[in-house]
């Protein structure tokens, strides 16, 4: 069934989805509020939701799964304590005792692992040393009329994230000149490090070392880069791309729609903020969504606002992760049936959901639709209700039902 003949009147139907997923983000953001994984705000928003979802899926569940929400996150206070160690050791090094250079390599080497292993990989590396906490994941699932030939899973994340302190206060320029002054930080002081352990020329490494004192305040100002005493309302990261996953089973059972091959689910994860825990915790939870035959796709959305900007990613993960270019193309060709030309590419820096799928092996792509520089709302205070472009929400709901109407038709080709 092509979408557009889905309905006798589809772009009211659209209008309609699109003020009741600006009424819902406005009562989650104004009486629930945050919702950093883990904690009672989450919880509860997904518990609202929940309840909603069932009146639209056969069937509706939340697993619980238990995270170190803080650990994602602490890799930069991690990592600076440990580059502000390195360089007391290089000076160390310089000026009293040549071997205090092998523990500056030390040092320089586990900020570089923190970093890679827990912002380049989102791997659990520094999980063990934070609090744990349970989130969850809640999932509708609309069955198909007949035998399950095709399944096709649209996600969006209900968890918001712990302030940016120099995006809030700075603007998208100060976070990135904080982050860029940081990483030369890093390169200086490892090349410092190794320099100190094997140059014989003595002063050529007291001067390396004491060249540091450059980078010290970068290094202090790491500390302050989250701001966990104030979690962000999060109505558009990613409030936006829940209620595009919810508004699909809206939509399927408001117009009595039941495909016979293609089972339909919305995944509203938790834990996308704290390092995509919670869609990693689904994929292990529900293997049968990986290796049951059934050819499935994951079409992630995250952040829908800024419709100058729209993507499709299909390289994740700060580029580590391949996502599908048959997914990334079925959301470029239903983008385009509405007369949108949304480039295809890899994700400028950080990850969504569909990376979490990428890895457990489910075909994935991602459409996301905000200025990557980043925006002054991303993961501030700002991103609020108030500032939702319903036009935007309405051409994202209408993209995630396009690519549901089509794989149900040809699947991935």
């Amino acid at each position: 069934m092509d979408f557009t003949l889905s309905s006798k009147d589809v772009n009211a139907q659209l209008d309609a989805l699109t003020a009741y997923t600006v009424e819902e983000i406005t009562h989650i953001c104004r009486e629930i509020g945050p919702r950093p994984c883990g904690e009672a705000g989450e919880t509860e928003a997904q518990e609202y939701l929940f309840g909603k979802l069932g009146a639209y899926a056969d069937r509706v569940s939340r697993d619980t799964y238990k995270v170190h929400p803080d650990a994602f996150m602490g890799f930069v206070p991690v990592a600076g304590s440990l580059l502000l160690g390195a360089t007391a050791a290089n000076l160390v090094s310089a000026f009293k005792k040549k071997a205090a250079a092998i523990a500056s390599v030390g040092l320089v080497g586990g900020a570089l692992a923190t970093v890679v292993e827990e912002f380049g990989l989102y791997h659990e590396f520094l999980d063990r040393f934070y609090k744990e906490k349970t989130s969850g994941n809640v999932y509708g699932v609309r069955a198909a009329a007949g035998e399950t030939k095709r399944r096709v899973i649209v996600s969006g994340h209900t968890d918001s994230a712990p302030e940016w302190t120099f995006t809030y206060r700075l603007g998208s320029h100060g976070v990135v000149t904080v982050a860029a002054y940081a990483l030369a930080g890093l390169a200086y002081t490892t090349v410092t490090s190794v320099l100190s352990l094997v140059l014989k020329n003595r002063g050529l490494v007291k001067k390396l070392a004491l060249g540091q004192a450059v980078f010290v305040p970068a290094y202090g100002l790491l500390f302050r880069f989250t701001n966990r005493k104030n979690y962000v309302p999060g109505a558009n990261d990613d409030l936006t791309g829940t209620m595009t996953a919810f508004s699909v089973l809206k939509y399927l059972a408001e117009n009595d729609i039941r495909f016979e091959n293609t089972e339909v689910i919305a995944l509203l994860a938790g834990g996308e903020e704290a390092g995509l825990r919670g869609s990693k915790a689904f994929f292990k939870a529900h293997p049968e969504y990986v290796n049951d035959g059934v050819e499935t796709v994951f079409l992630g959305f995250d952040t829908i606002r800024d419709a100058e900007y729209m993507m499709i990613y299909n390289r994740d993960m700060t580029g580590f992760v391949k996502n599908d270019d048959r997914a990334a193309n079925l959301l470029a060709s239903c983008a385009a049936d509405m007369g949108l030309d949304v480039p295809i590419g890899a994700i400028p820096l950080g990850s969504t959901d569909a990376a979490a799928a990428s890895q457990a092996g489910v075909p994935a792509a991602s459409f996301v639709a905000m200025d990557p520089a980043p925006a002054r709302y991303y993961h501030t205070r700002l991103d609020t209700a108030e500032i939702l472009e319903p036009g935007t929400v309405k051409q994202g709901i209408e993209l995630a039902l396009r690519a549901v109407f089509r794989f149900d038709e040809q699947g991935l080709n």
